[in-house]
C-alpha cells in the first residue's frame, strides 16, 4: 500500500503543474508626434504570430515565466527588437497547495530606434488567450516606435 502511494506522488505532482497556451499576434507601428498633435500610426510588420505555453503555479509564492523575442520591421529599413515576458503569479497568503487569486503579467521591452518598457497586471479573463497591450518609445525627434499585442489579425 505504501509503495502504491509513493508511486502515485509523481503523477499527482504532475497534475498540479499544468500549463496553458498563449496565442496571439504582434504588430509594429510608427507615429509622428513632432508637431502640435500626433498623426495616425503607420503600420509596419503586422500579425506576427506568437504561440507559447505558460506553466501555471499551484502554490502561494510561486511564479512561472515564458519569454519571446522578435525583431519586427517598421519599414524604411528600420527594425524594432521586441522582448516580451509573460508571468503567471500565485500570490502569497493562500492555503498551501492552492492558488487563489492567481494573476498574470505581460511585460514588453523595446530597443532599437526608441527604447521602452511597458507592463500590465491582468486577471485570467484579460490575459487569455493573449493579452492586449500597446507599448511605444519616443525618439529625440518626436517619432514613436511601438508594438501592439493583439488577439485577432489586423
Amino acid at each position: 500500500m505504501l509503495l502504491a502511494a509513493l508511486l502515485a506522488l509523481p503523477a499527482a505532482a504532475a497534475a498540479l503543474e499544468s500549463d496553458t497556451e498563449i496565442s496571439g499576434y504582434l504588430s509594429a507601428w510608427t507615429q509622428d508626434c513632432a508637431g502640435a498633435s500626433c498623426a495616425l500610426p503607420v503600420p509596419g510588420e503586422r500579425n506576427r504570430p506568437v504561440l507559447l505555453r505558460l506553466a501555471l503555479p499551484a502554490a502561494p509564492g510561486e511564479v512561472s515565466t515564458v519569454r519571446v523575442s522578435r525583431t519586427l520591421s517598421l519599414g524604411e529599413g528600420l527594425d524594432l527588437p521586441v522582448e516580451i515576458t509573460f508571468y503567471a503569479v500565485c500570490p502569497y497568503g493562500g492555503a498551501p497547495g492552492t492558488c487563489a487569486g492567481r494573476y498574470f503579467q505581460a511585460q514588453a521591452v523595446l530597443s532599437g530606434p526608441a527604447g521602452a518598457f511597458c507592463a500590465s497586471a491582468l486577471n485570467a479573463a484579460d490575459f487569455f488567450p493573449f493579452p492586449v497591450l500597446m507599448c511605444a518609445g519616443t525618439s529625440a525627434g518626436g517619432r514613436r516606435f511601438g508594438v501592439t499585442l493583439h488577439r485577432q489579425p489586423l
